[in-house]
């Protein structure tokens, strides 16, 4: 699901119907929200290109007005509209191959263009932009949001310890036994762990990384996560992890902070309200906030 294996620990005594019902709700969120095939956002993005509105679920509705907060919060750097963008790239696809760069005149009709949640009226239960260049792609909120639903149907299940990962955005409850869960983050510059730290209690740890999904253009590598000032592939960190109990907020934030690089991650942490962060850079340095450095260990063991 979402492009990416999913895995789910529960404990030996919690009911098969539990997994059932939590694997619906994934599917379904995976279903409506793609923006690339036949769903809920795919028919709501075919209506902002005509200039129409469009009926949208109660959930996907508090999901548009959630990331627009967070949009705004994180001064644009994670843009959820920028979906024209990112299918020009050639990123809408689960195949990615090798090809080229999207025109400099078709980059620059997706920045003229200017998209924001903000340009999203909502009446009755029905949705419009003014802007058909508005698309959506809750690629970078999707996966946190389905995690943060998920482990909520399980507590109202009764469920107490548990952990959920979907394609490296990771969350866990409880505890395994009488120790806490330990978590690995991949190394982006090599195939084993570059770090560890233990979870305990409700917590999630979102990576977004540019080093699995991109594509070959031009003979140069380019990352599936852009920056929606510039248009283009964010350049400068390759891998940015955050933890946080909200695993929708830590996506979007791992997003917005990849793209924000070196010289203004720092505050557009603060503006969103994270301060547990590590970033790799292209060149393989990190750094890592205060708050978060006194939990990383140095793997010693497979995890």
């Amino acid at each position: 699901m979402f492009g990416s294996p999913v895995e789910l620990w529960l404990p030996a005594t919690a009911a098969a119907a539990v997994a059932d019902d939590l694997w619906r709700d994934l599917s379904a969120i995976h279903r409506q929200w793609n923006a690339w095939k036949p769903g809920e956002l795919y028919e709501l993005n075919r209506a902002f290109r005509a200039g129409r509105d469009a009926a949208a679920s109660p959930a996907l509705r508090a999901v548009i007005r959630q990331a627009a907060v967070l949009e705004q919060a994180s001064r644009g750097l994670f843009n959820p509209g920028i979906g024209g963008l990112v299918g020009t790239w050639g990123f809408h696809a689960d195949v990615l191959a090798d090809g080229q760069r999207p025109s400099a005149a078709s980059l620059a009709r997706w920045q003229r263009a200017a998209p924001s949640l903000s340009q999203i009226e909502e009446r009755g239960g029905r949705l419009r932009s003014r802007n058909p260049g508005l698309q959506l792609d809750l690629g970078a909120y999707a996966k946190g949001v389905a995690i943060d639903a998920a482990l909520d149907r399980l507590q109202r299940q009764g469920v107490q310890q548990a952990l959920l990962n979907l394609g490296g955005n990771l969350a866990a409850m409880g505890r395994p036994g009488d120790r806490p869960w330990r978590v690995g983050v991949r190394d982006p510059h090599g195939s084993g762990l570059l770090t560890t730290l233990t979870v305990d209690g409700r917590e999630a740890v979102v990576t977004s990384g540019s080093y699995e999904r991109y594509r070959w253009l031009d003979g140069e590598r380019c990352c599936h996560i852009l920056d929606p000032q510039t248009g283009a592939p964010a350049p400068a960190f390759v891998s940015v992890t955050v933890v946080h109990r909200s695993a929708a907020l830590a996506d979007a934030a791992a997003t917005a902070l990849l793209v924000a690089g070196p010289a203004r991650w720092r505050s557009v942490a603060e503006r969103l309200g994270v301060n547990q962060v590590l970033v790799v850079d292209r060149h393989g340095r990190t750094d890592v906030t205060d708050t978060l450095r006194p939990r990383l260990q140095r793997p010693t063991a497979p995890v």
